[in-house]
C-alpha cells in the first residue's frame, strides 16, 4: 500500500497533494478542535467560523497551482465522470447567477448567496478527493490521534457528569461563534470514515466502529449517528464473508446499541409489561375498580405517551450554518385533566433514540410539512423548480424573514432549487458514486484504501440525501471526487 502511494506521489504534483491534505485536514479535525477551543475561550474566533474561509482559500489555491500542472488537467479530461461533476458545477453556478441577475427580490438574494457557497464547497471538496493522498502518513496519524483525542474528551465528560449529550453551544453558552452540533457530528463522522478506509486490520476497524458509534452518540446528531451505524453493519457483513470476526464484530456492534439505547428502552418494556399484566387481570374477571380502568386507559396509549405528554423538539436544518434546538418539555408537565397516566412519567427520550417513538416527533412531523411543500413547489412547476422557495418571505413565529433553512431534507430539495436537470444530474452523480466502487469492494474484495474510502463515503452520502440532507450539504463532492480519482489512478482503477 505505501509502494501505491509512492507510485501516486511520483505521478502527482506534491504540492498539490500537500494543499489537498491541509485543507481536507482543517475542514473536518481541525474545524471541530478550532470551535471547542473558541467555546473553552481558548482562542478568540476568527475566519468567520473556519469553513467558509478555508474552502475559499483551498479553492482559490487549487486553481492557482492546475494550470501549473498540465499532466494533471489531462487526467481529468480523460476521466469522464470528473467532467460530469464538472458539467454539474458549472450548470449549479450558471443556474444561480441567472435567478440572481434575472429576478427580483429579497429572497431571491438571500437563495443565491446559499447556492454560490454551496458551489465553493462542493468545488473545493471535490478537488481534494480527486487529489488527496489517501495514504499518506501524516494524514493516517494525524487523524487518528484527532479521533483519540475526541473519544478521551468524551469519554471523560460521559464519567464526570453522566451525560448523554455533549452541545457545546449549550454548555459554554456560545451560539453565535461556536458550530452546532451538526458540525462536530459531520467531523467526527468524515475522521472515522477515512480511518476505516486506511487501517484495514480488524482490532484497528473494531475499535473505530465501537469508538465511532459512543462518539457520534454523544454529540446526538441523529443523521450521522444512524448513517455510521448503517455503515458500520454493512462493512461488518460484507466482511464477514470471508472473516468470520467481522460477525463477532456485528454482534457487539448491537450490544453496544443496545446498552446506550436501554435508558431509553428499560422503562418503557417496564411500563408496557406492567399494562398488559392488568389487562389480563381485568380479563380474567378482576373486579373493575377506578385504578384498573385507568391502568387500562395507560395500556391504550402508546409506550411514549399522549400527543400532549410527549417530548417535542424543534425541527433542525441539517447544514453547517443551522440554528440550535430548542430544548424538549419534560413529559408529563402538561396536565390533560384526566387522570393520571403512568406513562406519563417515563423519561424523555434521548434525541438519538427519539426514532422508537417517530410518529410524536415534532422535529420529523416539521420535516415531513416541508417535504409536502416542496413536492407542492415541484408540481406547480416540474421542468423549472423553484428557485429559493424554501426562503422564509415574511415574518412568523419562529422564523424571521429571509431565513434559509426551511428545504426538504433530502434530495427534492435540488430539484426545487435546480429544476429537473439539476436534481438528475445531483442524484446520478450520488448513485454512481457509490455503485462503482460498491462493486469493486463488495464483489470484487478490493481492500485498496482508495477504493474503500470511495465506497463509505458514497455509501454515507448516498443514504443521507435520499433520507436526511439537503442539495446544500457540501460532503457529495468529496465522494465524487475520491471516485474520480480511483478511476483516474491506474494502480487502483477499474478493472
Amino acid at each position: 500500500m505505501l509502494t501505491d502511494y509512492l507510485h501516486i506521489s511520483d505521478r502527482g504534483p506534491k504540492l498539490l497533494q500537500a494543499v489537498a491534505a491541509t485543507g481536507f485536514f482543517l475542514l473536518f479535525p481541525g474545524y471541530l478542535f478550532y470551535h471547542q477551543f473558541v467555546a473553552m475561550d481558548l482562542i478568540p474566533p476568527f475566519a468567520a467560523g473556519l469553513f467558509g474561509y478555508v474552502s475559499l482559500g483551498t479553492l482559490a489555491v487549487f486553481l492557482a497551482l492546475l494550470p501549473l500542472n498540465p499532466d494533471l488537467l489531462k487526467q481529468i479530461a480523460r476521466n469522464r465522470y470528473a467532467l460530469w461533476v464538472l458539467v454539474f458545477l458549472s450548470y449549479t453556478l450558471a443556474w444561480t447567477l441567472a435567478h440572481y441577475f434575472l429576478l427580483d427580490g429579497d429572497y431571491i438574494t438571500k437563495a443565491a448567496l446559499q447556492s454560490l457557497e454551496t458551489v465553493i464547497f462542493w468545488s473545493c471538496l471535490f478537488l481534494i478527493g480527486l487529489i488527496l493522498p489517501v495514504e499518506a502518513k501524516a494524514l493516517r496519524w494525524s487523524f487518528s490521534a484527532c479521533f483519540l483525542a475526541v473519544l478521551c474528551f468524551l469519554l471523560y465528560f460521559f464519567i464526570s457528569t453522566g451525560e448523554t449529550m455533549y452541545h457545546a453551544q449549550r454548555l459554554y453558552g456560545n451560539t453565535t461563534d461556536v458550530s452546532t452540533y451538526q458540525g462536530y457530528a459531520r467531523s467526527v463522522l468524515v475522521t472515522l470514515l477515512l480511518l476505516l478506509a486506511v487501517f484495514n486490520s480488524f482490532r484497528c476497524r473494531a475499535f473505530f466502529i465501537l469508538g465511532g458509534v459512543f462518539v457520534l452518540y454523544l454529540l446526538i446528531s441523529r443523521s450521522d449517528f444512524y448513517a455510521f451505524l448503517a455503515l458500520s453493519a454493512v462493512l461488518c457483513i460484507a466482511s464477514g464473508m470471508t472473516q468470520r470476526k467481522y460477525l463477532l464484530l456485528l454482534l457487539l456492534l448491537c450490544l453496544e446499541v443496545f446498552i446506550l439505547a436501554g435508558p431509553d428502552i428499560a422503562p418503557r418494556f417496564d411500563a408496557y409489561v406492567e399494562s398488559v399484566s392488568r389487562q389480563e387481570e381485568a380479563a380474567a374477571g378482576a373486579p373493575a375498580t377506578d385504578e384498573l380502568s385507568t391502568s387500562a386507559e395507560s395500556a391504550q396509549t402508546p409506550p411514549g405517551g399522549s400527543p400532549a405528554q410527549k417530548a417535542v423538539q424543534t425541527p433542525i436544518p441539517d447544514n453547517p450554518a443551522a440554528q440550535e434546538p430548542a430544548r424538549a418539555p419534560v413529559p408529563g408537565q402538561a396536565g390533560t385533566g384526566s387522570a393520571p397516566d403512568k406513562t406519563a412519567a417515563l423519561p424523555r427520550l434521548s434525541r438519538i433514540f427519539e426514532v422508537l417513538d417517530i410518529s410524536s416527533s415534532k422535529s420529523w412531523a416539521g420535516r415531513l410539512a416541508l417535504q409536502r411543500i416542496a413536492i407542492d413547489q415541484i408540481a406547480e412547476n416540474p421542468l423549472l423548480g423553484k428557485f429559493g422557495g424554501h426562503v422564509i418571505t415574511e415574518d412568523t413565529g419562529k422564523f424571521a424573514k429571509g431565513h434559509t433553512g426551511r428545504y426538504a431534507h433530502n434530495a427534492l430539495s435540488a430539484w426545487v432549487t435546480y429544476g429537473l436537470a439539476g436534481f438528475l444530474l445531483y442524484v446520478s452523480l450520488a448513485l454512481f458514486a457509490f455503485l462503482v466502487p460498491a462493486r469493486q469492494v463488495i464483489m470484487k474484495q478490493r481492500n485498496e484504501p482508495l477504493w474503500v474510502l470511495a465506497f463509505i463515503v458514497n455509501f454515507v452520502c448516498l443514504l443521507l440525501i435520499l433520507v436526511s440532507k439537503p442539495v446544500y450539504w457540501p460532503l457529495p463532492a468529496l465522494g465524487w471526487g475520491i471516485l474520480a480519482q480511483a478511476l483516474t489512478n491506474p494502480a487502483t482503477g477499474r478493472t
